[in-house]
């Protein structure tokens, strides 16, 4: 087994003691994404936004004892990546939205309102292994490049072109490419996922049940009017009748309905006592 590390939001890190062992442990020698050298630029890029991240959404949500069962998740994933080497830190998030991203570097994070809405470890597998697989393909350093170039060429149209309808049309063409570019990235990082999660031993079939799911959470929120919908899944994670059917057909690569695991057990016992909405008193 590849050797990995990987790090909660309390830089507690996780490494497999032993290839039969399938529980993780605390290591006497943690390694944090912070003194990783070969992710050092990446990471100094993600520990720049990190105390924003915070603040947008309620700061650290923290639960030893829910932080290890997503560490134990992470680690699975992490054996079976293109990468294994690569370090991860991950954060729980204090929020009641529904969301999960990752920054380059290697910096995860969930919000506890994404794990009330999962069913099962095999579901939060697949909402993970997407956001890894973001950080496999160096997706977020893609798009600020695009996003660069973009830039610039809208500026040298506007210099030449000021307002003009070519202008114009110029500039929305480039939205329109940044947009197909988003939507190419998101089901890649679908495949990335889906593959990971199969490889691991989860249920292939978990990412289209949660996409479904948060289709169905969507609906209700439109006409709930709860919290901020910006700060959720789908405002940066489009969730098309596409991308359920891709994941639907990639994890019949891996046989029927039924195959792997769903670990529903474990993860049940990780989210007892999560705090639900936004006060206590809405529950736990």
């Amino acid at each position: 087994m590849a050797g990995f590390a990987v790090a909660l939001a309390s830089c507690q890190m996780f490494t497999p003691p032993d290839v039969q062992e399938s529980g993780f442990q605390p290591s006497d020698k943690p390694i944090t994404v912070d003194n990783v050298v070969a992710n050092a630029k990446l990471a100094e890029m993600a520990k720049a936004q990190h105390p924003r991240i915070l603040a947008t959404y309620g700061g650290e949500y923290s639960d030893p004892k829910l932080e290890r069962m997503v560490a134990k998740v992470v680690g699975n994933l992490t054996v079976v990546s293109a990468n294994p080497t690569q370090t991860y830190r991950i954060t729980i998030l204090n929020s009641p939205n529904v969301n999960a991203f990752a920054l380059p570097g290697g910096y995860l994070y969930v919000t506890r309102g994404l794990l009330a809405l999962a069913n099962d470890s095999s579901e939060l597998a697949a909402v993970i292994a997407h956001e890894m697989g973001h950080v496999t393909a160096n997706h977020g350093l893609q798009r600020q490049q695009l996003e660069a170039e973009e830039g610039l060429a809208t500026k040298v149209v506007s210099d030449v072109l000021g307002d003009s309808p070519t202008a114009k049309a110029a500039l929305i063409r480039g939205k329109l490419k940044l947009a197909q570019f988003s939507r190419n990235q998101e089901l890649q990082a679908d495949a990335i996922g889906i593959k990971s999660i199969g490889e691991a031993g989860y249920d292939p079939y978990a990412a289209g049940r949660f996409l479904q799911s948060m289709s169905a959470y969507t609906d209700f929120r439109s006409v709930s009017g709860a919290t901020d919908a910006s700060l959720d899944f789908l405002a940066t994670h489009p969730n098309t009748p596409q991308r359920i059917d891709l994941a639907q057909r990639l994890a019949r690569n891996f046989g029927p309905p039924g195959v792997g695991t769903r670990d529903r057990d474990a993860f049940l016992a990780g989210i007892d006592g999560l705090l639900y909405g936004d006060t206590p008193e809405e529950g736990y």
